[in-house]
C-alpha cells in the first residue's frame, strides 16, 4: 500500500512544485505566525533583509492632522512574489514583467527558487534591471535566490522539538523535492579531471583549469586523477572563465562563475598560463575556466577496474562508508586514502 503524503507526487511541473511550496509556507504560518517570519528572515539573510509581520499597538499617538485616536493596530504592508525554476533556465523578460505585480507595499520581495544557486553573472543581470525599473516606478523591489535545498534547512531550522507535526511536514518536502530531483547534491560530489600533465603544478598552485567550452557539472570538490588515482581532493572556492593576454601582460576576466576572483588568483592564472606554453606547449592566449581550491589535500584513490579514465567521472561521497556531510575537503582525502573504486 502507498503511502499517504502531504505533498502530492502525480507532477512535476512548475505550478504544482509551487503549489506544494505555498503550501508548505502557509501550513507553517498557521502552525505559528512567529515561526514563519523566523522561517523568511532565515531564509533570505544573505541579503541584508529583515521581514517585519509584527502586529503594532499603540495607544494615544497623534496622527498627522493632530488629532489623537484612543488606539491603533497597525502592520507593515507586505508582498512577496514567487517565480520556481526547476531548471536553471535564465528567462531575464519573464522576471520584468512579474515585476508589474508590485503596487506600492512597505516590503517589496521577489523570491526565486531553483534548484541549483543562481549564478553571479545573471543574478548581476537581474538586479542591473531591477534597480532601472525601481528608478523608473517608484518601487523598493529587492530580489532574493534561493533554492529548494535552502527552503528544507532554514524550515527545520525554527523547529521545536515538540514540533511534531511540522517535522513530518518538512520530511515529507524534502522527500517530495529528492524524488522530483529538485535537491541540488553537488556538495557531496567530486568531480574526477585527468591531470596526466599537470598535476605537480595544479598541485603547487591550487588550481585546475581546461577550455572554457567543456561543459561540467556543479560539484562541492575536484580530484586531480594520474596513473589509475585519484591523487589529491580540493574544496572549490572560485570558478572563473579568463584569458592570458601576452602584449598586454594582463590578465582578461571573461566570466566569473561561482565566487568573486582576486589579484592573487589573476597573477597565477598569468604564472599558469605561461608555464602551460613552456612546458606543455598549450596556446597563450586561449580562455580557460579556472578552478581555484583552497588546497588540494594529497590523497591515493585507486582505480579498481581496468584501462584508464576516459574524460571525467563523479564520485558521489553518500555512497562512501564512513562519509559524513560535515566533513570537508581534508578528511575526505583521508578517508578515500588507499581505497579503491569502480568506474
Amino acid at each position: 500500500m502507498s503511502e499517504v503524503h502531504y505533498f502530492p507526487r502525480y507532477s512535476q511541473k512548475e505550478n504544482m512544485v509551487t503549489n506544494n511550496t505555498l503550501l508548505l509556507f502557509r501550513r507553517l504560518y498557521n502552525h505559528s505566525p512567529i515561526k514563519f517570519t523566523e522561517f523568511m528572515n532565515t531564509l533570505i539573510e544573505n541579503n541584508d533583509i529583515v521581514l517585519n509581520t509584527t502586529v503594532k499597538f499603540k495607544q494615544q499617538e497623534k496622527a498627522s492632522s493632530g488629532s489623537v485616536p484612543d488606539g491603533l493596530i497597525e502592520q507593515e504592508s507586505i508582498k512577496m512574489v514567487i517565480e520556481t525554476k526547476l531548471y536553471g533556465q535564465k528567462q531575464l523578460s519573464q522576471i520584468t514583467k512579474h515585476l508589474d505585480a508590485f503596487k506600492n507595499e512597505d516590503q517589496q520581495i521577489f523570491l526565486w527558487i531553483n534548484k541549483e544557486p543562481i549564478s553571479v553573472d545573471y543574478l548581476d543581470e537581474i538586479n542591473k534591471e531591477l534597480n532601472n525599473y525601481n528608478d523608473n516606478n517608484r518601487q523598493n523591489i529587492q530580489f532574493v535566490a534561493t533554492t529548494f535545498k535552502d527552503i528544507c534547512n532554514s524550515f527545520s531550522t525554527v523547529l521545536n522539538e515538540y514540533d511534531l507535526e511540522m517535522q513530518g511536514l518538512i520530511v515529507d518536502y524534502e522527500s517530495f523535492c529528492n524524488e522530483s530531483n529538485l535537491i541540488d547534491n553537488s556538495d557531496s560530489k567530486i568531480r574526477v579531471v585527468l591531470t596526466s600533465k599537470t598535476l605537480e603544478q595544479n598541485l603547487k598552485h591550487n588550481v585546475y583549469y581546461n577550455p572554457a567550452d567543456r561543459g561540467y557539472q556543479n560539484t562541492r570538490y575536484l580530484g586531480l586523477y594520474k596513473n589509475k588515482a585519484v591523487r589529491a581532493i580540493g574544496e572549490i572556492t572560485c570558478i572563473v572563465d579568463a584569458q592570458y593576454l601576452p602584449k598586454e601582460n594582463k590578465v582578461n576576466i571573461i566570466n566569473e562563475v561561482k565566487g568573486k576572483v582576486s589579484e592573487t588568483q589573476k597573477d597565477i592564472i598569468k604564472e599558469v598560463t605561461i608555464e602551460a606554453k613552456q612546458n606543455y606547449s598549450y596556446p597563450l592566449e586561449e580562455g580557460r575556466r579556472y578552478f581555484f581550491v583552497e588546497k588540494f589535500h594529497e590523497t591515493n584513490y585507486m582505480k579498481k577496474t581496468k584501462g584508464a579514465v576516459q574524460g571525467t567521472r563523479y564520485i558521489d561521497l553518500t555512497e562512501i562508508d564512513g562519509f559524513q556531510q560535515d566533513m570537508n575537503a581534508f578528511n575526505i582525502a583521508n578517508l578515500l586514502n588507499n581505497k579503491t573504486w569502480e568506474v
